[in-house]
């Protein structure tokens, strides 16, 4: 009788309710002591790096590059830079650094080697802190150029290099990311910008979804800005406002410019008739397309494919997803 009990009561001590009730109070102690952090996903685009020699004349006409960052670097010569509407004399081992959506340029006085390269970031406040920053030209003796050229020429030597590590080249990229950011983060006023300020990349992106992610049959309404700033749940004025003072060009200038870009780009990219460029970039009046290339360009689409295809080779397409 007494061996019977004790047996009962050891196989008490190991019935299932015993042990998921051992388990929940370590659940319950562990708890106390375990943290769990947050998932997080980053992507990096490495995009549009070219490297070469152009002679006296050449010329990169105005442009911008939408969600992305460009460096540009002159290897031997001298580079004439205009951005952000300042214009620069860009010598040997001078860096240039073009944040999202700032229109830019470049010419020729006599023949320079280069490398440019261009950085699409998912990382709105990054972004935004690059903007702010104004951090445009860097000489040979300022402390970020010491830390970023020797990745940048490392990224150039990587980026032609047949079958080289892919791991190697976006090290390289996002300890240029980690250069930029730790740099502004010293020297920024903290009343310069709460670091989350990124309606202005929400209108930029919304924007740019107009032209790229648009029916071909769709046009443009002409109360697009209203319909946009509504979606965003703020009022047109105010996007307006906080979208000029971050890329100093309003929202109606920026999709002007995307609108050319993307219609140079399907000109000289392929084989597409005018009347589909014009409607794959919002336009459902083939004539009234035509008349805005002119104003844009100088010439019409047609004379454009045929005469200046090597000049739009510096563009980055819209790719939004």
């Amino acid at each position: 009788m007494d061996t019977t009990r004790t047996a009962g009561t050891a196989d008490a001590k190991n019935t299932p309710e015993a042990i998921n009730g051992g388990n929940a109070q370590s659940e319950l102690d562990a708890s106390k002591t375990v943290r769990l952090l947050p998932n997080r996903k980053a992507e990096a685009y490495f995009y549009g790096a070219q490297t070469g020699t152009v002679p006296e004349g050449w010329s990169c006409r105005r442009h911008l590059h939408h969600m992305m960052f460009e460096l540009n670097v002159v290897l031997e010569g001298m580079q004439l830079a205009e951005v952000g509407g300042a214009s620069y004399r860009q010598g040997k081992d001078h860096l240039v650094l073009v944040p999202p959506m700032m229109l830019h340029s470049y010419r020729a006085e006599g023949p320079f080697t280069f490398f440019v390269m261009h950085v699409q970031a998912d990382d709105p406040i990054f972004l935004n802190k690059l903007n702010r920053a104004k951090l445009l030209l860097m000489p040979p003796d300022h402390e970020v150029n010491r830390l970023l050229l020797p990745e940048m020429l490392r990224v150039m030597e990587l980026a032609a290099e047949d079958g080289a590590s892919k791991a190697k080249l976006f090290r390289c990229i996002y300890t240029i990311m980690d250069v930029l950011e730790s740099f502004i983060d010293e020297h920024e006023d903290r009343g310069a910008g709460t670091g989350n300020d990124v309606l202005p990349i929400r209108i930029a992106q919304a924007i740019e979804s107009l032209v790229a992610n648009r029916q071909a049959e769709e046009a443009i309404s002409s109360g697009w800005m209203e319909e946009l700033a509504a979606r965003l749940g703020f009022s047109r004025r105010h996007c307006y406002r906080v979208f000029r003072d971050a890329y100093s060009l309003s929202p109606r200038e920026y999709l002007a410019v995307l609108r050319q870009q993307e219609a140079m780009h399907l000109l000289t990219g392929g084989l597409h008739p005018v009347e589909e460029v014009a409607r794959r970039i919002g336009y459902d009046n083939v004539q009234s397309f035509i008349r805005q290339f002119v104003k844009w360009t100088g010439t019409t689409p047609g004379a454009f494919r045929k005469q200046r295809s090597g000049e739009t080779v510096y563009l980055t397409p819209l790719e939004l997803e």
